[in-house]
């Protein structure tokens, strides 16, 4: 049944061809959108028996209700700023937000429109759409996809996994059982393969954005030009590059190593895409995006930016590729030719520095790959020091603090040859047993984030307070999540990711000890 508290200037105007107000009401009675029509004070005039329903408030209550009564409290501001944008530019809005139904949340679709009663005097209609349906069948759609991308991806990983550990099971087993003697051809075959299995969660961590970033202000253009010379020799003679960078830019607050990353692999993409050759452009600038231009791209944000743009002259991409082009394991190349991991690694990466990536392509006319990078406060950083050589030698004193046997043994075989005393530990706490021991002596401790019995926080805290001056250097295979959730990693932390090669961990020692 129709509700009306509207005072005789607020009633329905008179019909040209005489229709009642009765036949109005019968009218709206049978309207199952619910909807209400309000006063500027925010009290209503009209709603039907869908409004009722769909609130579960009686006539008398509604009544009496004020429109901010009806709406989840979050919500509030935003709805009456769009009333009060309505009522002033007598332009619509549809918003998306949540109203009460018996005191809990629902989200609901409201389109407001300004009208005005016979009188002149201005009310909002609003028009309201229960969302619940819609979004747990778009919940339900999600949940199928992330259950079929997994599945994909879970195909992928036991492909790739499954060559690495042929290769390393049947050269090994020749070994031991005498057909192949262990030379180092047979050597470097076993290395190759650990090596590309390694790359494999490198770039399963990125495309899941769980990876540790190393986080600073740095310069994106010196990024850029830093690879210049490398990218020129990978992309070819036949491709022309251009770099082009015509103003000062601000800082982005960034991981290196892994824009760099995003960089490379755009480029091999742009490589791969141009096989006659072509032209590659690289192009940086800073750009101010604002709301409305974000309103016709999706994931974009308002907001500053430095733009890191990658056009390239190749064949281009059709609908079905680039709306599955992000996808891990999805791949368009010939069989020996990629792995299709290359963009999901540089969408992860994006992600996890909180920008984001727009793509734009057509069959024949190249494509444009468009990454924008929050712009920082403050000054660029300078570059970290180039990594020592896996030979350089030192003479400092290292506690080893590992739960994992094989990676023990493996660090006190290296560590002592290039001159460095070692002392290690299999769990929290022997390791803080054996740095109150030998407290004087240890320089740097190279502890593992995630220790049996007691934490490497404890660890962490423990030792810094008996001897703030000692280095530490934090290793672990787990993802940022999982560490951060027992850890708390400081972006300022010195951080070797499993699994490293002995380069990679003297370099990591020698900076850690150079940085004292």
């Amino acid at each position: 049944m129709l509700r009306s508290t509207a005072s005789p200037e607020r009633s329905l105007p008179a019909s040209p061809r005489n229709i009642t107000a009765d036949f109005l009401a019968s009218i709206l009675r049978e309207i199952t959108q619910p909807f209400a029509v309000v006063a500027r004070d925010g009290s209503l005039a009209l709603w039907n028996r869908a409004l009722e329903e769909m609130t579960g408030l009686s006539s008398a209550r509604l009544t009496e209700a004020r429109l901010e009564d009806l709406i989840g409290r979050p919500q509030v501001e935003a709805e009456q700023r769009a009333a009060a944008g309505v009522l002033a530019t007598g332009q619509p809005q549809v918003i998306v937000t949540e109203w009460l139904t018996n005191g809990a949340p629902l989200p609901v679709e409201v389109r407001t429109v300004r009208v005005e009663s016979p009188g002149g005097e201005p009310f909002l209609l609003l028009l309201l759409k229960n969302l619940s349906e819609r979004q747990r069948l778009e919940a339900e759609l999600r949940q199928s996809q992330k259950m079929e991308a997994i599945g994909k991806l879970a195909g992928g990983i036991a492909h790739d996994f499954n060559n690495v550990l042929t290769t390393i099971l049947g050269l090994t087993e020749a070994m031991i059982q005498g057909h192949t003697p262990p030379n180092s051809e047979s050597l470097r075959e076993i290395h190759h393969a650990a090596r590309h299995a390694a790359e494999l969660t490198h770039h399963l961590l990125a495309f899941s954005r769980r990876q540790i970033l190393q986080m600073r202000n740095i310069s994106l253009d010196a990024a850029v030009q830093n690879l210049a010379k490398m990218l020129s020799r990978l992309i070819g003679e036949d491709i022309r590059l251009e770099i082009v960078c015509r103003e000062p830019l601000p800082p982005v607050r960034a991981d290196q190593s892994q824009i760099e990353q995003v960089l490379l692999n755009l480029c091999l993409n742009a490589r791969d895409a141009m096989p006659q050759g072509g032209d590659l452009r690289i192009e940086l600038r800073s750009e101010t995006l604002s709301e409305a231009w974000c309103r016709k791209h999706e994931g974009s944000r308002p907001g500053h930016y430095v733009l890191l743009l990658v056009k390239d002259t190749g064949v281009g991409m059709d609908e079905e590729t680039l709306r599955r082009l992000f996808e891990p394991f999805f791949t368009r190349k010939g069989v020996g030719k990629g792995t299709g991991l290359g963009l999901s690694m540089v969408y992860g990466i994006v992600k996890q520095h909180d920008a984001f990536i727009q793509v734009s392509s057509r069959p024949g006319a190249g494509s444009e790959f468009a990454v924008y990078f929050p712009a920082s406060a403050g000054d660029a950083e300078a570059a970290p020091q180039r990594e020592a050589s896996a030979s350089q030698e030192g003479s400092a004193t290292v506690l080893v603090v590992e739960d994992e046997k094989s990676v023990r043994k493996l660090i006190l075989e290296v560590l002592p040859r290039l001159g460095y005393r070692v002392f290690t530990a299999a769990d929290g706490e022997e390791a803080i047993n054996v740095f109150n021991r030998y407290a004087n002596q240890i320089d740097l401790v190279l502890l593992d984030a995630i220790l049996p019995k007691a934490s490497g926080r404890a660890v962490y805290e423990a030792i810094r307070r008996r001897k703030p001056s000692v280095r530490f250097v934090f290793t672990s295979g787990y993802n940022e999540d999982f560490i951060n959730s027992k850890f708390e990693l400081d972006p300022s932390f010195l951080f070797l990711r499993k699994p490293f090669s002995t380069k990679e961990l003297t370099a990591k020692i020698r900076a850690a000890l150079e940085s004292a």
